[in-house]
């Protein structure tokens, strides 16, 4: 699973209103970053979850594709938009320090599982695996929802 870094609440749906389903998005120089280098692991089917400026999380995403919408009024740079629809939801919304904590995650970018500067998307792998989330009504592991 993929999480990613929205703690400023990026509004996508004002920023990109001819876009549907985009959960986030980086501008060429983050993608180039190497705080980033997950972001070119990502593929379609990948499961994802965004955190907000709460510092919680609350829905995981199945990612649908990668758009590159080029520049925007107002935005900084060559932009990428990351889609995806509702794949399963929390019970209740999770503080990610304390999720990433319970399952012992560990990525050289998540010091103390928290994010570090200039970084914005952590490949987590299978590391959330056993994590149960609600598809419905049916309680499923992450690793049930690939």
């Amino acid at each position: 699973m993929f999480i990613f870094n929205n703690i400023h609440d990026r509004k996508y749906r004002k920023v990109y209103p001819n876009y549907d389903n985009v959960i986030f998005d980086l501008s060429l120089t983050q993608i180039n970053n190497a705080n980033n280098v997950d972001w070119g692991n990502i593929k379609e089917g990948d499961l994802a979850c965004v955190v907000t400026s709460s510092r919680k999380v609350s829905t995981i995403y199945k990612v649908l594709d990668i758009v590159h919408c080029g520049e925007v009024e107002g935005e900084d740079g060559d932009l990428y938009l990351l889609r995806g629809k509702v794949a399963a939801k929390f019970e209740s919304q999770l503080d990610m320090t304390a999720l990433l904590n319970k399952f012992n995650v560990v990525h050289p970018k998540l010091p103390d599982n928290k994010f570090s500067i200039g970084f914005n998307v952590a490949n987590l792998g299978e590391q959330l695996d056993s994590l149960q989330v609600k598809v419905g009504q049916a309680k499923v592991s992450l690793s049930e929802l690939r």
